[in-house]
């Protein structure tokens, strides 16, 4: 399925003559504050909260403080229209979870539907700079229907899985979102029989369609994820994602079941699929009204033998507690994307039939450290008051460590760098906020053969009508 095909089906059922309001279905990866906030408040109310798998129902919150705070949170956001403009002097590299400007330049208009039982979103991204050749992209732009204690959509999602908030391995929102077909859990489920003891179940489930300018052009995408909750302070999350199909490949329904259940793999010596997988742990308790979570995750290779092989990983620990209602957070996180934790160099994130990697218009899928690379990040976020928010932190790493390998990223010529950054945001009122951020780092990075500036400044204006 095109994507031209995708958006037309889209636009038919998002203007069609439906009863709809404006609100939204899902906190998405740029919400990451308000779930932090969420996920303190429930967790002090005895309620698991899987906050590791975006996009996040809302009625996954379902705890008296949280419905209030999603009351606010709604409040807010009742606009059904949204105009924002965005500028950068360079491209905003080094990028966590709730950052979402991708390009130097962009202006956006966004609208929003709802009904009791269908939600959608049309977002339209005017690109005018020169990092990416999509003059237009429809990056969160999707329709979503619920059915059962399930949503079912179509659509250009924004997707993190994993416990991180600097790097997930397998699913970030670094590169653009794919359109697809997806089926997401919208409040999780119980076992009420002998599996009763794994808790609280949800899933994630979604078939996308990858870009014409690949090695192997208009590959599939499958991705499968699982989390359990035995108690509220544990989550164990189950993650899957397969390339396979594409231009000259197998590509038919059997080819789909085949790599959905792993059974055929190579035909006559050439690999068909590419697949990576792992498993991720977060761990949630309370100390004096403050949340501590421990968080780790590890993706590899996934092999016929149902274990992840040559082995990268994500660890953090991070600090909520809330000061007069208001967030305060610290966490600290470390990633190393070389192979078997730092012996096994070009393996992460490439392939040898599906040579482009793991990336989407040249982006990773994953971490966006990309592959051989190393991150350490200390975090703060402060909530002045309901308008202004400020986000700093400090970092250290290196990039593509052993400097070989064409597709990465970061190309060959990176240093080991140290650098700052910081974020504010402040609201005028419900209808004009506006975001700025700076980047400073001490050397000159090169991110596809383009040389970065040493300091790097964004600033973003929302307006809601």
């Amino acid at each position: 399925m095109s994507n031209k095909i995708l958006f037309s089906i889209l636009l038919l059922f998002l203007f069609s003559p439906i009863n709809l309001f404006s609100s939204e279905i899902w906190l998405e990866p740029k919400d990451e504050l308000l779930v932090k906030k969420l996920e303190f408040l429930s967790n002090t109310l005895n309620h698991s909260v899987d906050s590791t798998s975006y996009p996040i129902s809302r009625a996954k919150f379902k705890t008296t403080s949280s419905d209030k705070l999603l009351e606010i949170y709604s409040s807010r956001n009742s606009l059904q229209n949204r105009f924002s403009i965005n500028y950068s002097n360079n491209i905003f590299s080094i990028r966590n979870i709730s950052d979402i400007d991708r390009y130097e330049k962009s202006v956006s208009l966004e609208r929003t539907f709802e009904n009791n039982s269908t939600a959608g979103k049309l977002s339209i991204i005017k690109n005018i700079s020169s990092n990416s050749e999509d003059e237009y992209l429809f990056s969160g732009t999707h329709l979503s229907t619920i059915i059962g204690n399930s949503v079912l959509g179509i659509g250009f999602i924004e997707r993190w899985w994993g416990p991180g908030n600097d790097n997930s391995l397998i699913l970030s929102n670094y590169s653009d979102p794919q359109p697809g077909i997806y089926l997401d859990s919208l409040s999780g489920f119980r076992f009420k029989n002998f599996m009763s003891f794994v808790g609280k179940v949800n899933y994630s489930f979604f078939i996308n369609f990858l870009d014409d300018e690949r090695f192997i052009n208009n590959t599939n995408l499958i991705g499968a994820r699982i989390t359990l909750q035995p108690n509220k302070n544990l989550t164990l999350g189950f993650s899957r994602v397969t390339m396979f199909g594409g231009d000259n490949r197998p590509d038919s329904f059997e080819s789909f079941v085949d790599n959905l259940f792993r059974l055929t793999r190579t035909e006559n010596g050439v690999d068909l699929s590419n697949e990576i997988a792992g498993y991720d742990l977060k761990y949630n308790f309370n100390i004096n009204k403050i949340l501590i979570s421990s968080y780790f995750q590890l993706i590899g290779e996934d092999e016929i033998k149902f274990t992840p092989s040559t082995k990268i990983f994500t660890y953090g620990n991070e600090i909520i507690f809330l000061k007069n209602g208001l967030l305060r957070s610290i966490g600290i996180e470390y990633s190393n994307t070389i192979g078997d934790f730092g012996d096994r160099y070009n393996v992460t994130y490439e392939h040898s039939s599906y040579k482009s990697g793991y990336r989407y218009k040249n982006l990773p899928l994953g971490a966006f450290i990309d592959g051989d690379s190393i991150f350490l990040k200390l975090t703060t976020n402060v909530e002045v008051n309901e308008k202004f928010f400020i986000n700093f932190s400090l970092f250290r790493g290196e990039f593509n460590k052993d400097n070989v390998g064409v597709t990465n990223v970061w190309g060959i010529t990176n240093e080991d760098y140290e650098g700052t950054k910081i974020k504010i945001g402040y609201s005028l009122d419900k209808n004009f906020n506006f975001g700025l951020g700076v980047l400073a780092i001490n050397e000159n990075l090169y991110f596809n053969s383009k040389e970065m500036d040493k300091i790097t400044f964004n600033i973003g204006l929302n307006y809601n009508f």
